[in-house]
């Protein structure tokens, strides 16, 4: 805890420093003295007047039932949210907001027939399944944001543990990279339940037709994957992963994003310095004389973080009521996995490839008979393409989100589809929620996966010879968990 403390310290002091020199800056800068900094600290933190303390949260249940086999109850899980805001003045506020769970369907169901192991792994040899963890997801306690909000002419300030969106489109990551994901529940929870906050310094200085946005995360966090042996477990890190060293300046991410007014249009540029969120497996191999007897080695593997540069540029406009979205990024410095062979018998690059890669995105938000309607379409290509790259050269998504009032029943229908068009997989999440008062809502809805699994390696099979056959090697995502399709209940009181 004294590591812990003494990290918060550093953190928390650094944020100051760079607010005090950009609070500086802002007044240099302002010809007409506009950012005035009161001499009194109570005036700057309020006070000098009454504060306000706001309480806020909701109670939640949310019940799913698996309706492939084995049948099953997933999740009974009971969730308490809350929200705390002290309003210094209008100069100066404070933000916090954490959630606890407990889900009752570890107690009731046995552990296996919930997470379906032994369907899912079926192919896998037994000794597979037995050295599986089974770790249970079923309590938790965790802040969420905490920060302080520091207002003043032409300048914001926000330090603190917090999220920061820079992309236009929903649920398409092309600029939007800041935060890291958890996949405890892999993509079926609302957007921001599947972002990671990070402890973030973040300044905006508003000029007459420019905004400036700057960031610094000294936190450093990963993509969170889902509990070992669960069923939604796709990928775990292994004891071997180096990481770069938590709260170390060098090691920082920094970003910088300009947006401006142009031709009636939102338009931004932003720059990130930032770590893959995934690591790169770079494997050491070593030659062997093919005509040897000696039996190959197993390759040791060291995956490890890495650094990547992305550019990005973002477009909003308005035409007759209707939305215009736009999305592109450079990504420079990323690595890809390589799967195929040389003719001389051993993989190059220690089993990755550095290229760069762009990536693009057009969405547009309109009504129709009374439904909102955002259709969207990505894609990423990786530039200087070689085939033994397993990534494909171009890898194209299309996302559809549907809301539709239901005002005779106080109730609203909401549908998002999200096609994987190259893996060919298709993700499915209609619901749809009746607000029942001003506080108490019910939904209902359901998760339906489309797809084939990952095949690598070699998989068990009694009528092949050595009982082992190698498989089309392929890497998928939405389609292993074509066996995870479920209906579910949700009960919110509002408070």
């Amino acid at each position: 805890m004294s590591g812990l403390f003494t990290y918060t310290v550093r953190v928390i002091l650094a944020c100051l420093l760079c607010a005090h020199f950009l609070v500086n800056v802002a007044l240099a800068a302002s010809n007409e003295s506009d950012i005035a900094l009161p001499d009194d600290l109570d005036v700057l933190l309020g006070t000098a007047a009454p504060a306000k303390n706001i309480f806020s949260g909701y109670i939640k249940n949310e019940t799913a039932y698996r309706y492939d086999e084995p049948r099953s109850f997933t999740k009974i899980r009971n969730i308490l949210y809350l929200n705390w805001q002290y309003i210094f003045s209008d100069k100066a506020k404070f933000y916090s907001s954490g959630f606890g769970y407990y889900d009752h369907v570890y107690d009731l169901f046995d552990y296996d027939t919930i997470a379906a192991r032994n369907v899912r792994d079926e192919k896998e040899p037994l000794v597979f399944l037995e050295q599986l963890k089974k770790e249970k997801d079923d309590k938790r306690v965790e802040p969420k944001e905490l920060y302080l909000d520091l207002f003043f002419n032409n300048l914001d300030i926000r330090i603190g543990r917090q999220y920061v969106v820079w992309g236009v489109l929903e649920g398409i990551r092309i600029v939007d990279e800041i935060n890291p994901m958890d996949f405890r529940e892999l993509i079926t929870p609302e957007l921001l339940d599947y972002r990671i906050p990070l402890w973030t310094f973040k300044a905006n200085y508003y000029s007459k037709k420019t905004t400036y946005e700057f960031i610094w995360i000294p936190e450093l966090k990963f993509h969170q994957a889902a509990a070992p042996g669960s069923e939604w477990e796709l990928i775990q890190i292994i004891p071997s992963t180096t990481f770069p060293e938590n709260y170390n300046p060098k090691f920082s991410e920094l970003g910088l994003k300009i947006t401006r007014d142009i031709f009636d249009a939102e338009v931004a540029f932003s720059y990130f310095y930032t770590w893959d969120d995934y690591p790169t497996t770079f494997r050491v191999i070593s030659i062997q004389d093919v005509t040897s007897t000696e039996p190959t080695q197993n390759l040791p593997i060291f995956p490890t973080y890495t650094r990547m540069h992305m550019f990005g540029a973002t477009l909003t406009k308005e035409i007759r009521g209707d939305i215009l979205k736009a999305e592109f990024a450079y990504v420079k410095d990323k690595y890809f996995a390589i799967v195929d062979q040389y003719t001389d018998g051993f993989l190059d690059f220690d089993g990755d490839v550095q290229r760069d890669h762009i990536r693009w995105g057009v969405g547009y938000d309109f009504s129709f008979w009374g439904a909102d309607i955002s259709p969207a379409i990505a894609q990423w290509f990786i530039l200087d393409y070689q085939n033994h790259i397993l990534s494909d050269e171009f890898d194209t998504t299309f996302n559809l989100f549907i809301r539709k009032p239901l005002l005779k029943q106080s109730a609203v229908f909401t549908l998002l589809f999200i096609r994987l068009i190259n893996f060919e997989e298709t993700y499915v999440k209609p619901r749809v929620t009746f607000n029942l008062t001003d506080h108490f809502q019910v939904t209902a809805g359901g998760d339906i996966f489309i797809g084939r699994r990952t095949a690598f390696g070699r998989q068990a099979d009694s009528a092949a010879a050595g009982g082992l056959v190698t498989p089309d090697q392929r890497a998928h995502f939405i389609g292993n968990f074509n066996e995870n399709n479920r209906v579910s209940m949700e009960f919110k009181y509002n408070f």
